[in-house]
């Protein structure tokens, strides 16, 4: 059996789709719908929509199958997220990536595939639709460019999605992307009493920038910040704005907060010496670990460190 490779990007693509929060997502019916719909279209037992994680893959939507993950060394579609177009295998049985995959000798008895990656906004690959079958076909050119349009279907949903949970200034998930998220992550991590972090930024004197050199440049700033926010972030953490000039970062490491800041806090500092504006972009923020108090919702410890924040930014103004 030959394992999937790894995409060169792989550490961007997991943080995009990890971005848009759809793994051990179920049941959501504009996906469900596409697989009934490639099931019928194609006479297939099986049509799936699956997203790679790092070890795993997870299927978004899937008819057919009993199952909702798998590893990701032995799946077909860790090998169709390489490809640039469609990726079809026959019979598995005579292809020497697979024939002794334990997808193919064991359920659900792989014979025939055929996937194509599907990529979220940014151009990130994160899985594939694929059809599989436990008989041998052919897949004629016919086939292939209705599979391929199916496809850019499901990247329709992505975008969709991605538009009402993406700030369109920054680029980063806006106030209800990013709750929506951080939400899911504050639940596991809670439960699991893993540690994590909620950094609540306000940029200081941000108004002024506005009233004297525009809007435009106040922009400038927000993607500037936004930018150096969503820079220092690991795969799983999240970096929001959440309104205006105010942000949001979810570490899922409480020990990463402290390297985080100082990263912050140098790269910002070297933006300023090299932007040449006659202003520097400076910031105030409130830091809560999981274990500050008993929150009962990511909202409740959003609160709380904005209010850290503002008496930070209080006493920074008496000083």
């Amino acid at each position: 059996m030959k394992f999937p490779g790894i995409p060169e990007n792989e550490e961007e693509r997991l943080k995009s789709l990890y971005m848009i929060d759809l793994l051990d997502t179920r049941d959501d019916e504009r996906f469900e719908r596409l697989t009934r719909v490639a099931k019928r279209l194609f006479r297939v037992p099986v049509a799936l929509i699956s997203l790679l994680d790092r070890d795993r893959q997870w299927l978004l939507a899937c008819q057919g199958l009993n199952t909702r993950e798998t590893t990701r060394d032995v799946s077909f579609c860790g090998h169709a997220i390489l490809q640039e177009g469609p990726f079809i295998v026959n019979d598995a049985r005579l292809d020497e990536r697979f024939h002794d995959n334990p997808l193919v000798t064991g359920e659900p008895f792989i014979r025939f595939y055929a996937g194509y990656p599907v990529r979220l906004p940014d151009g990130a690959v994160v899985g594939t639709l694929c059809l599989i079958d436990s008989t041998p076909r052919d897949f004629s050119d016919e086939d292939i460019t209705t599979l391929k349009d199916m496809a850019f279907i499901v990247e329709d949903e992505f975008h969709v999605i991605s538009l009402a949970m993406t700030d369109s200034l920054t680029g980063i998930p806006n106030r209800r992307g990013f709750l929506r998220s951080g939400e899911k992550r504050f639940n596991a991590f809670k439960a699991n009493a893993e540690p994590f972090s909620i950094i609540y930024f306000d940029l200081d004197k941000f108004k002024p920038i506005n009233d004297l050199w525009g809007h435009a440049e106040g922009d400038e700033v927000l993607k500037v910040f936004s930018a150096q926010l969503r820079q220092h972030l690991g795969p799983k953490d999240i970096a929001g704005r959440l309104g205006g000039d105010e942000f949001a970062v979810f570490l899922t490491r409480e020990s990463d907060a402290q390297p985080y800041l100082h990263k912050l806090r140098a790269s910002m500092e070297a933006h300023n010496q090299r932007a040449g504006k006659p202003y520097n972009i400076n910031y105030s923020y409130g830091i809560l670990h999981r274990d500050s108090g008993n929150y009962a919702s990511l909202l409740e410890m959003i609160k709380e460190s904005d209010s850290v924040m503002y008496s930070e930014k209080r006493r920074k103004k008496l000083g």
